[in-house]
């Protein structure tokens, strides 16, 4: 480890991993199309954690981690262009190291990241980030951690910043879990071991009622934009979108998911999940409240989900080092028809029916990207778009085709406060009950699905407080929706949540 003083508040020093590394003896990883996809996106993780830890003890945890996550350590370069095109890219295992900066605050009086998702924004004072534009071949590392002490409240932020290229959430969450195993001394042979085989996919099929298939299915690539297209678009979205965050608790979800179980037709058995019915309800709320505001708008009608598919030894093994999703666009449902002089409970049972057919729509969607065949074909065209989108410097365009789509990407099933769990079993703090994690990013019409955090609530004269667990094993979804409705969407679902779903909709 080697130690910088740059202020009298700041230490900086870089980690590497111990010696040997799990990738001993390679000299580089060549990354496939689907990997470039994301060079210019970084992950944002903020861990609030209740207390002080030891750095140095930190450090020698996360050189274990290095060990055995050598790519992380190492830096994104490029093979030379030639008249075909440009070079591809490489992980260069050089065990360079990682970043890792600790600064002592004297001022802040209480953290101010509220929901588990905020604004790049509010991450900025609280991070080390990674310059979008010099990290190949520029000698440039892939990860940046930051620590800052608040001495007011006792609390230290610890944040990490995480080139989406190195892997999605799945492998991030991954190395952080065993940095906080390897801190605590707990056993890290219960925890999977990352595979650093990377997964190189035949052309796509040359028969163009094929594409004419598949294409439509990922129109954040087909239609990819160039920068200059692209960022005048984002920048528009976000003058007239409006950031909402809503929290459903534990029996909440539970309310809803039974009442779309209800609704499902006739002697059908659908196995529906939390996520699957929330964005359900979130789609069906929309929908009443553009109504209601906007009559002659069209309505959401199709879902576009974002789905893990490791685990299909052929496409990605279960812990591939690298990222392993696909946006797939599900069928488009349609609603079920009040009948005429519709009563209380008609309206009861329509809501119930509305959220199956929409839940429905999803989990269809999800099966059929768990087909071996058809995930086979979709990510051959999914790996030549990628293709395309390096050579031609274009970017996936995540923004909204049309008024009636409408996109979700649900980390609910990955626990990111276990990566914060630095504290001894010991400890009044073990475990993660007292730790908050935050992340940020938030487009339009894109639900972001998190585990909600716990909730510390100050006393009104800022001598104490108490922790509120009323959320814990809940549900937090955000997203950016059009300014003239977010205030009434959410006024209705905060009305919705408070009744327990009781009556929804019976009024109307």
């Amino acid at each position: 480890m080697l130690a910088e003083q740059t202020k009298s508040n700041e230490s900086r020093y870089i980690v590497r991993p111990t010696l040997p590394t799990r990738c001993e003896g390679q000299d580089a990883l060549l990354y496939p199309p689907t990997d470039t996809l994301v060079l210019s996106f970084t992950m944002h993780g903020a861990w609030v954690l209740p207390t002080s830890i030891d750095i140095q003890r930190y450090m020698a945890a996360l050189s274990n981690t290095l060990s055995i996550f050598a790519p992380v350590a190492g830096r994104l370069c490029k093979k030379p262009d030639t008249e075909k095109g440009k070079g591809d890219i490489f992980l260069k295992l050089n065990n360079a190291g990682v970043p890792v900066s600790v600064v002592n605050d004297y001022h802040t009086e209480r953290f101010p990241m509220e929901t588990v998702l905020v604004s790049p924004e509010d991450f900025e004072p609280w991070i080390d980030p990674i310059p979008f534009t010099d990290v190949i071949d520029h000698d440039e590392p892939l990860v940046r951690i930051r620590f800052t002490k608040l001495h007011k409240t006792g609390q230290m932020i610890y944040t990490i910043c995480w080139l989406h290229a190195l892997g999605d959430g799945y492998i991030g969450n991954l190395f952080t879990t065993y940095i906080a195993h390897f801190y605590r001394g707990a056993n890290i042979s219960n925890l999977p071991i990352p595979s650093y085989t990377k997964v190189f996919l035949p052309p796509p099929p040359a028969d163009p009622a094929i594409a004419e298939k598949f294409l439509p299915l990922m129109k954040h690539l087909r239609d990819a934009k160039s920068p200059e297209e692209l960022i005048p678009l984002i920048l528009q979205s976000e003058e007239r979108t409006t950031p909402v965050h809503i929290s459903f608790t534990s029996a909440q979800i539970q309310t809803l998911t039974k009442r779309a179980t209800a609704g499902v037709p006739g002697s059908a058995v659908a196995k529906l999940s939390r996520v699957d019915v929330l964005v359900a309800y979130l789609i069906l709320q929309h929908n009443q409240v553009v109504s209601e505001l906007h009559p002659d708008q069209e309505l959401i009608d199709t879902v576009v989900n974002t789905i893990d598919y490791r685990g299909n030894p052929a496409f990605a093994p279960p812990v591939m080092f690298g990222n392993a999703a696909i946006t797939l666009t599900c069928p488009s449902f349609s609603l079920p028809s009040l009948p005429p002089n519709a009563g209380p409970r008609d309206h009861e049972l329509h809501f119930d029916r509305c959220l199956a057919a929409i839940a429905l729509s999803i989990r269809a969607g999800t099966l059929q990207a768990r087909n071996p065949e058809f995930l086979g074909t979709y990510l051959s065209f999914h790996n030549a778009l990628c293709r395309k989108c390096y050579q031609e410097g274009l970017y996936q365009n995540l923004l909204p085709a049309s008024d009636r789509e409408i996109t979700f990407n649900s980390s609910h099933l990955v626990d990111w406060r276990k990566g914060g769990d630095l504290f001894d079993p010991d400890s009044e703090f073990a475990g993660i009950r007292y730790i908050q994690f935050h992340s940020s990013a938030l487009f339009e019409r894109y639900i972001r699905v998190f585990r909600t955090n716990p909730a510390y609530i100050v006393a009104d004269d800022g001598t104490g407080g108490y922790w509120d667990m009323s959320l814990n094993d809940g549900l937090e979804a955000a997203f950016r929706l059009d300014s003239s409705i977010a205030e009434r969407f959410v006024a209705r679902t905060k009305e919705d949540t408070k009744r327990g779903f009781s009556r929804v909709f019976s009024n109307l």
